[in-house]
């Protein structure tokens, strides 16, 4: 298979389960006294300032966050030339949005709209398998089905035209065209865009709702995300902080190439602000019953590890509950952990000589040896 720094919308988690920033001190943000930090925002600005030149990242923001109490944000490098990054700045958040995508599935079941052991026939009866597939296996990735990014016919038609819309229908056909499964539905794990995909249209049948109306009412609004949103195209609400690649040759601004391709894997932007307060609220599963919650963050039976496994739209990785994209040129982790009520988020821009392909994961892993050593991210 091809490789490419901008087609991951889940970074190294589908592998697993199948400029220099320069001297400029960091712009730093705190919204009161973080107490309980497990860093000072001084050191915490000192080993992003560190970690960013290290992996050659052209911009980077990132924020620590303890409990629901005031965090500490960093940016460091440029986000255009002679425009620094800024702790505000919007980024598209990929993979992450499966954090977000796992509780509204929950919340729907609570609600009595479908049940985690539906059959997608039910919803999608000329899908290929769905007689044999349930609702939880989409969000778990154990249903089998072929993902798209991994086809190097899908990435080369991603780099002839970055700015191409397509549907879900389109994804999922391509999927599916030759009426073949990886494996028995329910018998391994193997992460797939396609299953997301799929899983937001069995959801937008069974409640009549579209998934950004879905998302605003269920998570957003309910708790105050107001940064935080819905795009299928390649809009995004300023300010932005641009990203760069060099997929097609040559390094270029690469901030609004289209994001449709990632399906329902990675639909939604952000910023610092709102991913702080969607840790804890996630983690804890403010939103959700206890069993709900716990039905959530289950490990599935076949899962190839206890310490590293996908449960429903994130990764459980020696503690942490995380996603790590990497899509259209954002680099990006972000991850909660409930043995320190931690929430860490980390984004960055790839340089025109990059060091590391997912700069903004390395950085994380890093930090997370600092902030909490015994829960290291061992993939």
């Amino acid at each position: 298979m091809k490789t490419s720094r901008f087609v991951s919308a889940a970074g190294i988690l589908g592998i697993l389960l199948a400029s220099s920033c320069g001297s400029t001190a960091p712009a730093l943000a705190e919204s009161g006294p973080a107490t309980d930090a497990p860093l000072s925002a001084q050191a915490f600005a000192a080993s992003v300032e560190r970690l960013a030149a290290d992996n050659n990242a052209r911009a980077v923001i990132a924020g620590i966050w303890h409990g629901n109490g005031p965090g500490i944000q960093v940016a460091v490098g440029e986000s255009m030339a002679m425009v620094p990054a800024d702790t505000d700045m919007t980024v598209r958040i990929g993979g992450i949005s499966q954090l977000f995508l796992g509780s509204l599935l929950m919340r729907l079941v609570e609600q009595g709209h479908l049940s985690l052991d539906d059959k997608v026939s039910q919803y999608l009866p000329a899908l290929l398998a769905a007689d044999a597939v349930t609702v939880r296996m989409l969000a778990q990735n154990t249903a089998g089905y072929k993902d798209y990014v991994r086809d190097d016919r899908f990435i080369d038609l991603i780099l002839a035209d970055p700015f191409r819309q397509f549907s879900s229908e389109e994804l999922i056909d391509f999927a599916t065209q030759d009426g073949e499964l990886n494996f028995a539905p329910g018998t391994e794990q193997r992460y797939s865009h396609t299953e997301f995909t799929i899983l937001k249209e069995v959801i937008e049948n069974a409640t009549g709702q579209p998934m950004a109306e879905l998302y605003q009412q269920e998570i957003l609004d309910p708790l105050g995300l107001t940064g935080t949103g819905y795009s299928m195209t390649p809009d995004l609400p300023g300010p932005v902080l641009h990203v760069f690649g060099s997929d097609r040759g040559v390094y270029e601004d690469v901030t609004f190439w289209n994001p449709s391709w990632a399906g329902e894997s990675g639909p939604l932007y952000s910023n610092l602000d709102d991913l702080g307060r969607w840790g804890p609220a996630f983690g804890t599963g403010q939103l959700l019953s206890a069993q709900s919650f716990q039905d959530m963050i289950r490990r599935p039976d076949v899962a190839p590890r206890d310490d590293l496994y996908f449960a429903t739209g994130f990764v459980v990785a020696n503690g942490w509950y995380m996603q790590n994209p990497n899509i259209n040129g954002y680099s990006g982790a972000m991850g909660y952990l409930p043995a320190e009520d931690l929430t860490l988020a980390v984004f960055a821009s790839q340089a025109a000589d990059p060091k590391v392909e997912h700069p903004a994961l390395a950085i994380f892993k890093e930090l997370v040896l600092e902030l909490a050593p015994d829960h290291a991210i061992g993939f």
